[in-house]
């Protein structure tokens, strides 16, 4: 028998069925271990604030994660551009290890904060880097279902962190849950320096020189992305408004049981699975338009009827519709960015959408917050309008310019 040809064989029928390469596997699967050592450590955090009922504790919290991103994006992310991504990752993630295992070793509360705020800027840099390596690992033909794996599996990352978190805080407390996400970022780092070679700083393309701006220039030029980022800055809001109201709105609905109002934002994530893994089929991927514009009228309607309706029964399916919608956007964004974006100023590029998605969920924190003018429920409800209007006016204006709102764009 030839074992030599049947290891051939054995080994293109295993590169028909492999879905992405090997590397970004690899890739993803570090970047989702780590995301659930985050939701570890930001629950846990949470939990601490609640628990010892520390004046403005859990807000502080969120704002250790936002309030980094907004203000050292643009720096750090040209950073990425002009620096090698590969080592700028690797340091990066060594860096938040450092900073979360730290944290473990003290004891008061706004110092952990102070160092999660600083494992927070470190991140700036890792996630951006990570965007502009994926496509290297992946190949061009390849990104797209690679971007449909890393959102679905983040979605999933979503639902495991916050029901280990408790179990585990209960257990051995805050300390251990800040170990496990440095633990879980070494790990990342172990996958990237084995998923990434140091060949491929050649092809990810430096910037010599690079300006602060260069991100936001780059996504405001860019095809399809630069004329969506209201409609997409106006999801962004509508669901952190969602976020916060929700809470009180979907408590009412569900009588005070806190199982059912688990299940409603379980229910999100759920819906977001199968949306991302959707948008990555072939005859998907190029969509971007359809992805983006689709997503979010899927988001408002799903929060818009939430709104009006306030019976359990009925929000489960919208809740899987704004999920699913919120999946699909999500793909179609990165897809789009890779694509449209030059891959020199990929880092750029995505660090400052993260500040700009940081700044809309802080506004939208604020605007959900309980207030005398509009109930909770009226805040639902105008979380759904807000998305709701700006994607019919963006799908108008898109065929008014004879773009097929529907259709693949022309790269």
């Amino acid at each position: 028998m030839d074992t030599q040809k049947t290891r051939k064989v054995s080994f293109a029928a295993l590169h028909r069925m492999t879905v992405v390469p090997a590397p970004a596997l690899i890739l993803i699967a570090g970047t989702l271990f780590s995301r659930v050592g985050d939701s570890l450590a930001s629950l846990g955090m949470v939990l601490d604030a609640a628990h010892e009922d520390i004046p403005g504790g859990v807000t502080e919290v969120f704002l250790a994660d936002l309030v980094p991103t907004v203000v050292a994006a643009p720096l750090i992310g040209s950073l990425v551009d002009r620096l090698s991504a590969r080592a700028v990752c690797l340091w990066a993630l060594v860096a938040q290890a450092l900073a979360l295992g730290a944290a473990t070793a003290v004891d008061a509360f706004h110092l952990r904060v102070a160092l999660i705020s600083v494992a927070g800027l470190a991140g700036v840099a890792s996630v951006a880097a990570g965007f502009k390596i994926l496509p290297v690992v992946a190949g061009e033909k390849y990104t797209g279902r690679a971007n449909s794996l890393l959102t679905a599996g983040l979605s999933a990352a979503g639902l495991l962190g916050p029901a280990l978190a408790g179990f585990l805080h209960s257990v051995w407390g805050t300390s251990v849950l800040l170990g496990a996400d440095a633990v879980s970022f070494l790990v990342l780092a172990w996958c990237t320096a084995l998923a990434v070679p140091r060949s491929a700083d050649v092809t990810l393309g430096r910037r010599p020189s690079a300006k602060l701006s260069d991100g936001y220039q780059a996504l405001r030029h860019a095809p399809v992305v630069g004329a969506l980022l209201p409609t997409l800055a106006a999801a962004m809001l509508a669901t952190s408004i969602e976020v916060v109201a929700g809470v009180y709105y979907l408590r009412d609905v569900a009588d005070g049981n806190d199982s059912v109002f688990g299940l409603f934002l379980a229910t999100w994530a759920l819906g977001s699975i199968p949306g991302a893994l959707l948008a990555g089929r072939a005859g998907w991927a190029d969509r971007h338009t359809a992805l983006i514009l689709g997503g979010v009228l899927a988001i408002s309607l799903g929060l818009l009827f939430a709104g009006i309706v306030p019976v359990a029964a009925v929000i489960f399916p919208l809740f899987l519709l704004g999920g699913f919608g919120n999946g699909a956007c999500n793909v179609g964004l990165r897809n789009a960015v890779h694509t449209h974006v030059p891959a020199e100023v990929h880092g750029s590029a995505w660090a400052c959408y993260q500040a700009l998605s940081r700044s809309c969920i802080g506004l939208g924190y604020l605007l959900g917050t309980p207030n005398s003018l509009v109930s909770s429920r009226g805040q639902v409800i105008v979380s759904g309008a807000i998305p709701l209007v700006c994607s019919l006016w963006a799908m108008l204006i898109t065929t008014r310019r004879k773009q097929p709102a529907f259709g693949e764009l022309p790269g």
